[in-house]
């Protein structure tokens, strides 16, 4: 191999942590536009908003789930964010749903010391153990086109909504 190897992978790196970070701000910012409903005028709903940006819903909230725990909830420090955004987003999102103040330390180890296997395997663990300190309840399993329909009504501006219910007789 010739003389660049060691700066080529150094660049590699650094280029994979800039995308984790590129997806760690980019979901602060999906998730201050959830918020403040800074879709309202761009879009017909956040959905449509996401789709308009070209993003794939499943990532972009994951990224906002990241984003809520580590940057707007821990308010972790760009160096902790830096070393996380190495990591797998998958594996993040799982570190994000376990993840408290007394518990990041340990967390950041995990994310970043673990194979992605590994760390999943822990982070699961963690979720699902006694002492668990985080108070996350399993999420429910439900049929995929019930999924569907769920994201498809929480996506409905709100007099849509309305009608939907009165359709099916449901009071809110």
């Amino acid at each position: 191999m010739g003389n660049n190897t060691p700066d080529l992978f150094d660049q590699l790196h650094r280029s994979r942590q800039r995308f984790g970070m590129a997806r760690i701000e980019m979901g602060a910012m999906l998730e201050q536009a959830r918020r403040t409903e800074a879709w309202r005028g761009r879009a017909e709903n956040f959905g449509a908003l996401l789709e308009d940006l070209c993003l794939n819903e499943k990532a972009a909230y994951q990224y906002m789930r990241v984003a809520r725990r580590f940057f707007f909830e821990l308010r972790l420090p760009d160096d902790v964010l830096h070393v996380l955004a190495t990591a797998n987003m998958s594996t993040l999102d799982a570190a994000a749903r376990v993840a408290t103040e007394g518990n990041i330390a340990e967390i950041v180890t995990v994310v970043c010391t673990l194979h992605e296997r590994d760390a999943k395997a822990v982070l699961d663990e963690m979720l699902t153990g006694s002492d668990n300190e985080v108070a996350v309840a399993p999420k429910r399993v439900r049929e995929p086109k019930v999924d569907k329909l769920v994201r498809l009504y929480r996506e409905l501006p709100d007099d849509q909504r309305i009608d939907l219910r009165n359709a099916l007789r449901v009071v809110p």
